[in-house]
């Protein structure tokens, strides 16, 4: 796993890390010392050898002695539990935390990058990186770090202590060594490459089922359930297949392991046993090397059964590396100008906008749009309405040109303040799992029921929300299943009139509603709008009739030539008269 994606997380952990290290340490420092009552109750109780001149305080031999080194090994041996299960308390909680604020930054980061880049991405392979790779990243935190941090302690001190006892003996004991080196960097990178496999695969059928369940209308209207299952299927086989690869490598590197721990402490036993039986070794010396050669290959025999977990967590943190190296968020400059309520005014100067690797989609667009004035968009499928509706609020910024604000170039303003100055009513509204009135206030300061109420009766649509079965108190399924598209439009219309803004922008808001509804809806829309620089796309006539002024749009120009849409509208709101710059106004 990628320290860089870790050290900025660990920081604000670093006491509870630090105490579990010391943690990790007294464990370590007890595992040292355990085998050696062991040794001069054989040495010293059994064989009756004197003890060492740092131990000639204690009794010499017989049962008081064996007293004090039983009791000094129950004393090790609860101390031990003690420092273990701080150990892992400790780190494993610093490994949670950790685990939280990644996928916290993470998340943050999604919400962050440009709309071009969720366009781009499958929304479930995204997901999977927040749900499954996270996950997996935390059980290896959790679980394999706080062992592996151990051992590696113990480890070396108990090569420190074999050198120092006999440095031929702790050279036999590591022979092998090398072997497992190599073979775990062998099996921990394969381990690893397969499940990048089956993580980018998991990724891949999160994709499938996510768009298959968000458009499970269309896939049942086309019988196309048994497709879809097999596509789902085939994805998924791709990821069994992987994470069966990698069960057969973990097979593979745990028998190595455990042959390798046998045959060297089969050749220290042989080698020392000789050695006791020629009286250059105790039996003692002897059990202390066994004890700390099964502990010194502990670190080897937990990396084996924890292989697994590891590769995952390597390969998810590189997934999650992968998305937090990705910034395609709209930049914000150094220090922005502040904003706290805007005129309207909105000017493009010679604005271009291209898709990666596109032709433009718009190309030298020259606009003014008056504080207070309604302006509707109208031109061909693919002319740029849209797009030029998406530079308004920052959601991309021009290849070419400038969008202002009030005499203020887009680009030098915060985010924050620019889009408080901008509701959004889209033809297909986003709505959350709440109820009616949260909806409403959604993203406002004035966030109560009462207030939902006032503004949706202001915009002419609680007659609306109250056909609803519990009102305002309705609950919304995701995306506002359970509502028709005339209440979704009332509860969008409704949230714009909420939020107040200087600037509304409305695409394609009435598209699809039957005439009773769109009749309410644009009488709406009408109040939304009043006193309001108001930009409308629509194709069908009632969504500009009540607009000041028309724009043609072709092929991302505004257009000059375009003939006059039928533009018969109220007699109270006045003829539209036509100007030789494409802009049809008002009179």
């Amino acid at each position: 796993m990628s320290l860089r994606l870790f050290l900025p997380l660990l920081r604000p952990e670093r006491r509870g890390l630090v105490a579990g290290l010391a943690a990790s340490g007294a464990v370590a420092v007890l595992q040292w010392a355990a085998p050696w009552p062991l040794k001069f109750v054989f040495d010293s109780v059994l064989a009756r050898r004197p003890l060492p001149t740092w131990l000639r305080f204690l009794p010499p031999h017989g049962v008081p002695l064996l007293q004090l080194l039983a009791a000094a090994m129950l004393g090790i041996a609860i101390v031990l539990a003690g420092a273990d299960y701080l150990s892992n308390r400790l780190v494993a909680n610093v490994g949670q935390r950790v685990v939280f604020a990644l996928r916290g930054r993470l998340f943050r980061h999604l919400e962050r990058q440009g709309l071009d880049f969720h366009r781009r991405r499958p929304t479930g392979d995204l997901m999977a990186r927040l749900g499954g790779d996270i996950q997996a990243i935390q059980g290896a935190l959790v679980t394999a770090v706080p062992t592996l941090t151990r051992n590696v302690l113990t480890l070396l001190g108990m090569v420190a202590i074999m050198l120092m006892l006999d440095w031929r003996y702790a050279l036999l004991a590591l022979s092998l060594a090398p072997v497992l080196y190599l073979g775990s960097r062998h099996y921990l990178r394969r381990i690893r490459q397969v499940q990048r496999t089956a993580r980018r695969a998991d990724g891949e059928a999160s994709a499938v089922a996510q768009e298959v369940l968000t458009a499970i209308a269309a896939v049942q209207a086309a019988g196309t359930e048994p497709a879809e299952a097999a596509r789902y299927t085939e994805t998924t086989r791709r990821a069994l297949t992987a994470n069966c690869r990698a069960v057969v490598l973990q097979s593979e590197f745990t028998p190595l392991v455990t042959a390798s721990m046998t045959v060297s402490t089969v050749l220290v036993l042989f080698f020392g046993a000789q050695a006791v039986v020629q009286g250059q070794l105790t039996p003692g010396d002897l059990l202390v090397f066994m004890a700390y050669l099964r502990g010194m290959y502990s670190p080897m025999r937990q990396l084996a059964k924890l292989a697994q977990v590891v590769g995952r967590a390597q390969a998810a943190a590189d997934r999650v590396a992968e998305v937090l190296a990705i910034d395609e968020a709209v930049p914000e400059v150094p220090q922005p100008r502040g904003l706290s309520r805007a005129r309207g005014l909105i000017e493009l100067r010679q604005v271009a906008y291209s898709y990666p690797g596109g032709p433009p989609v718009l190309d030298g667009v020259d606009l003014e749009l008056p504080p207070g004035s309604h302006t509707a968009l109208v031109g061909a499928t693919g002319c740029g309405k849209s797009t030029l509706l998406r530079l308004i609020p920052r959601f991309a910024d021009p290849t070419r040109g400038q969008v202002r604000l009030d005499g203020h170039d887009l680009r030098w303003l915060s985010l924050t303040d620019l889009r408080r100055q901008v509701a959004l009513v889209s033809q297909e509204p986003a709505l959350f799992r709440c109820t009616v009135w949260e909806n409403i206030v959604y993203g406002t300061d004035r966030g109560d029921r009462a207030t939902a109420i006032a503004v949706a009766r202001a915009a002419g649509v609680e007659e609306v929300i109250l056909q609803l079965e519990r009102g305002f108190d309705t609950p919304v399924a995701e995306r506002g299943q359970t509502l028709s598209g005339g209440q979704r439009q009332s509860i969008a219309v409704a949230r714009a009139m909420a939020r107040n803004t200087p600037v509304v922008l409305l695409d394609e808001p009435t598209t699809g509603m039957d005439g009773r509804l769109e009749a309410v809806l644009l009488e709406a829309l009408s109040r939304l709008a009043a006193g309001r620089t108001t930009v409308t796309v629509s194709h069908q006539a009632p969504g500009w009739r009540r607009a000041d002024r028309i724009v043609v749009l072709s092929r991302g120009r505004v257009d000059t030539a375009a003939a006059v849409p039928d533009r018969r509208p109220a007699a109270a709101l006045g003829p539209l008269r036509w100007q030789p710059n494409g802009v049809g106004e008002r009179a």
